[in-house]
Formats: C-alpha cells, structure tokens, sequence
C-alpha cells in the first residue's frame, strides 16, 4: 500500500448491493463498512445468497466433489496486430482442455473461418453476439509501465457499497492526464457500470435510470456478498445483457464440499443468451491480510467452483478472476502468483482500478492507473477487462476536469481492447464516484454511445 498503515482507509468488498435483503439501497457514505463479505445478510430477502461462511485460517481440502471435471477453458492465446495469424486449426478427437461442447465451438468456428479465409483461421472459443461490429479479441502487445494504484484496508463482516472499491490512494503520484478533446471513433469494447439502487427502487429501476442517464449500457456489474441466489428473479436475471457477476463463501467451505450442489444447480440455471463473466470471491487480497484464508485455500476453492461450472457445459459461462490493480504494485507486498489459480482454470481477468482524485489532487494518465495490469493481461495472453473503475472529484473541480480525465480514459483503454470496462457509480466513505456533474456525465455518455 501508499502512505504506510496509518494511510489505510475503509474497506473493500462488495458494491451494487444491499445487505438487508430485495432491492434496498447501498449504504450511504460514511455509512458502516465491510468486507468479508461471505458472512450471512442483515436480514431476509430474495436476494441474500444462500448460506454465508465464517472466517477461519485452516485449509480444509475436503474431497473433490464428485464428477467434476476441472479442465482448461482458455481461448487460444491471442497475438499481436503485427504477428502472422495462427495455423488453421483442425479438429482432433481428444481436445486439449474445456469440455467438449466448448471444444466442438471451437473447431466449428475454425473450420468456418478457414474456408473463407483461404486456409488461415482463428478460432474463437465462446461466440459473443453482444461484440461490437469490427471488435478484435484482445491482442498481446508490448509491455506496459506500471501505474499506482492500491488496496484499501480490511474491515467489518457486513457488506455494503464499500466493498468492491479495490484500490488505495498513494500520497503523492508524479504525473498529470493529458488533455484529450472527447472520444471519437469506433468503441471497441463492452461500456458499463455497476448499478446503485437508491431511493427505494428495484434493481431493474436503478439499471433503467442508468440507461437513461448514459445510454443504453452494453454490460452490469452485479455483486452478490454471499452465495448467489436463484437467478431467476434475482438482480442478475434482470440484466438483458452482458454480466459480470461475483459472489463470495469462504474457502473453507467450498474446499469442504459443502456448496456444491448449490452452485453447480446456480451454474445449470444460467441463460445462454448472453455472456456472464462470473467471479468467485473477488477482491481476494485484504481478506488474505487479515488472515481469514490462505491464498493456497483461495487457488483451490476456484478451481473447484470452475469444475462446477464445467457441469453447465455453458460457452457463455466465463471464468473470470477478478483481483486489484494495486496488487501488482510492488509497494503493496502482494504476489499476483499468489492468487492466480492458472491460465488452465482462468478465461479472462478482471481488474479494479481507481483514481483517487481527491487524496492524489490531481488526474492520474490512464498509462499510470492501467498500464501495468493492462502488460499483466498481455503478458499471460488472456482476455482482461476492467470490473471497476472511477475517479472522485479533484478539490476545486466541478466536473471539467474529471470529464476531460473520463475522455481520455476511455479512449486509451478502448485503444487496448479489452472485453468490457465498468464505471463505479458510488458513493463510498473513500469517496464519492458518481457520475452527477453534467460535463462528467455527457464524457462517459459519448463512450457508452459510441
């Protein structure tokens, strides 16, 4: 972290959703803060999750629950713009790693591409009609320099809209943005937000205020602080389109077996319709650090969830790790390894990345907030998104500046291609991010309806 232990704020977590049940709103600022996250809601309601977990250091294996298959999901390793296309990929019997429905896709899709492309193709694992037309899979590249960003201290058991803000203000960052005069051209990449309930209205509300607020958005970031309740008639089933959805238990009780027959029928219960980025426990890093697991318990329990979603045998199912931008910063004393449960269960990664504008004073370069998980991304040749990210107001800005920062954040990443990039429209005791001033709202609209 920046700034030593004294510089810890509140803590991270789950965001987008009420702990006392249905469709409540998120906790107000300088409301009660939380992040463990997998512990029981306040109260009853439809969309509380299952069962919630209790902190406990040990690691408990448990037996591998039965007929899980834990198997390689990964897309082909994507190239960069200037590296010759791959080899026609022709069909085999046994395939390398997904299940075989995933596999059949693949080659199908090879096949295909093949004949039209006079023999070169490149096969694309999990078709996605939600892409926008002329978007590439995200390509490799050259690596990036890192850019601060940071983790905020652990907390209470009880979740709020505090959680799920994965970073920490460094004192003193170095450089300014850029000017950029708006967004222009083709947007590359999913735009979206996670969605604030307020004022007593359902999610479905809330998600149709934002629609009206930005345009339409192509993706919902929906966060779940226990178990994921049924999708049907949850805050999940509401989103017509792309999700990324997270959910927590601990992993001493997935390691133990006790929730899968929970999950896989969660899992199976999924429409195919679009793609659900799904993550178990995001935001795994404070947890760790106030020792309610280990990052060996972590690993497992997420290659046990994948296996279960194995079962699904859903392309639009997408295995998604979802970690801080600050755990790559040298200074946060984090391994990315640590947390990382391989290339052979991970199918995207998602990053939460902030700017602080407030504690920083200033607009960081999207290069300095997003460069260095954007050369992590590339550097494992997985697809990557950005699950969270947002800026509070500079002391003295009424919107000009964090607009001008919003512009050139969008057109830098959507220059890299990543799968999706959700602002965080909250308000926490860190800060508040929401999109309210006009000139910041007309920045994000202009990427949202690109």
């Amino acid at each position: 972290m920046h700034g030593g232990p004294d510089d810890r704020t509140a803590p991270a977590g789950d965001a987008g959703w009420a702990p006392h049940g249905g469709d409540a709103d998120w906790t107000p600022q300088g409301g009660p803060a939380g992040h463990g996250g997998w512990g029981p809601p306040a109260g009853p309601g439809p969309e509380a999750g299952w069962a919630g977990g209790t902190a406990a250091t040990a690691t408990l294996p448990g037996p591998p629950p039965e007929g899980v298959r834990i198997e390689p999901r990964t897309r082909p390793g994507a190239g960069g713009a200037d590296q010759p296309p791959p080899p026609p990929v022709a069909p085999t019997p046994t395939p390398p790693g997904g299940s075989p429905r995933r596999w059949r896709i693949a080659v199908a899709t090879a096949l295909v591409l093949a004949v039209a492309g006079g023999g070169v193709a490149v096969a694309a694992l999990r078709p996605d009609e939600t892409r926008q037309a002329g978007e590439a899979t995200p390509t490799g590249g050259p690596a990036l320099s890192a850019g601060p960003s940071g983790a905020a201290s652990p907390g209470a058991a009880t979740p709020s809209a505090e959680q799920g803000l994965g970073g920490k203000p460094a004192v003193s960052p170095s450089t300014s943005a850029g000017s950029v005069p708006g967004f222009a051209g083709t947007r590359l990449t999913l735009p979206g937000a996670s969605i604030g309930v307020q004022n007593g209205e359902t999610f479905g509300q809330a998600l149709s205020r934002s629609d009206r607020t930005f345009g339409k958005l192509r993706m919902a970031r929906v966060f779940f602080p226990g178990l994921p309740p049924a999708w049907n008639g949850s805050r999940a089933d509401v989103v017509d389109r792309t999700v990324v959805v997270s959910f927590k238990a601990s992993p001493q009780e997935i390691n133990s077996g006790k929730h899968d027959s929970r999950l896989a029928s969660w899992f199976a219960s999924i429409p195919r319709e679009h793609n659900v980025y799904w993550s178990y426990f995001h935001e795994p890093e404070d947890d760790v650090e106030r020792g309610a697991f280990t990052t060996a318990a972590y690993r497992t329990a997420w290659k046990r969830v994948a296996g279960l979603a194995n079962r699904a045998n859903n392309p639009k199912l997408i295995n998604t790790l979802i970690l801080m931008c600050w755990t790559l910063d040298p200074k946060s004393g984090r391994s990315f390894d640590a947390f990382y449960p391989g290339g052979d269960v991970i199918e995207t990664l998602g990053w939460d990345c902030y700017n602080w504008g407030a504690k920083w004073k200033r607009y960081a370069s999207p290069q300095e907030i997003y460069g260095e998980m954007i050369s992590k991304s590339k550097a494992l040749g997985k697809p990557w998104g950005v699950a969270e990210t947002g800026s509070d107001l500079v002391p003295g800005d009424s919107g000009s500046g964090r607009a001008t920062w919003i512009r050139s954040m969008t057109g830098f990443l959507n220059g890299q291609r990543p799968e999706f990039v959700a602002y965080y429209n909250q308000v926490v005791s860190q800060g508040d991010f929401r999109l309210l001033d006009q000139p910041s709202i007309q920045a994000w609209k202009s990427f949202c309806v690109a």
